[in-house]
């Protein structure tokens, strides 16, 4: 009897779930990099953009 259970219990088989390649956490943070990345350069080129502009009129150009 005790065989027979345990030849039972063996065949059972789970499920697994395939593991993903990316987590939800890591796949949020790439893509707020993707939209942050633009808008610091934006923010940079303008900013140095003003400071041209005020150097340029401290030299009396």
């Amino acid at each position: 009897m005790e065989n027979e259970t345990n030849n039972d219990s063996s065949t059972v088989h789970y499920i697994k779930r395939p593991k993903r390649l990316v987590s939800r956490t890591r796949l949020v943070m790439g893509l707020l990099l993707i939209v942050a990345i633009p808008i610091f350069i934006g923010l940079a080129n303008k900013a140095v953009r003003e400071n041209a502009e005020a150097i340029q009129q401290g030299f009396g150009r």
